[in-house]
């Protein structure tokens, strides 16, 4: 497992043709173009006249498919969904040789979908470990509130996607741990699962500086 960047599997899946290649979550119009067979809840198969659809709930439930049925799994903006996200991995790496995943990083969390507590919103920040070639899951907490919408986020993409998102390249196997939620800087520490922090608006000194 590595950190990789999304174009750069794209170019992998482009050179493969023959690969089998499933999309988890794919929604009604974010599918993997190199994907052959796409899944989510809902059935979005008109919009994907060419691919083969599979309506099923990836979400805390086993997915419909044989070991290592696939080449490549591509699983992009559905972990940070997920309930049970160790179930949803131990069923990527059992149905595939191999896979991407990209969730957004948890500062792109807070300040896109800060406020988004509905069901269907984000559960998780995912962290990669490069030391021990780890990904690191953690319960999502509101430190910031929402101040960039989805337009404004896309603008951004050009200059700071490697801020803004955790790309990952797998084989085989994931290594993962739900770990605590303690935080530190220069020596003050955070114990997030014992204590709630009050959440601030990035920027809001600066503006009320200049009402002053």
């Amino acid at each position: 497992m590595k950190r990789t960047t999304r174009d750069h599997v794209l170019s992998i899946l482009k050179d493969n043709p023959d690969w089998n290649t499933v999309d988890l979550g794919c929604g009604a119009t974010a599918a993997c173009e190199f994907a052959n067979v796409l899944v989510d809840a809902r059935d979005w198969s008109m919009n994907y006249p060419d691919k083969k659809f599979v309506v099923h709930d990836v979400n805390g439930t086993k997915l419909p498919f044989e070991d290592k049925e696939f080449d490549f799994c591509f699983a992009s903006h559905i972990l940070e969904h997920i309930v049970d996200p160790l179930l949803f991995i131990e069923e990527m790496t059992r149905i595939s040789k191999r896979g991407y995943i990209e969730v957004p990083t948890p500062l792109s969390d807070n300040l896109v979908s800060g406020d988004d507590w509905s069901e269907q919103g984000h559960k998780w920040w995912l962290f990669y470990d490069d030391v021990n070639n780890k990904l690191i899951i953690r319960p999502r907490k509101l430190v910031l509130h929402k101040t960039v919408d989805i337009p404004e986020l896309n603008k951004l993409y050009p200059f700071f996607r490697a801020g803004l998102v955790l790309e990952v390249y797998w084989e085989d196997s994931i290594e993962m741990e739900i770990e605590d939620e303690k935080y530190s800087y220069e020596g003050k520490e955070y114990d997030l699962s014992k204590e709630k922090i009050e959440p601030w608006i990035l920027g809001s000194s600066i503006l009320m500086r200049g009402r002053q």
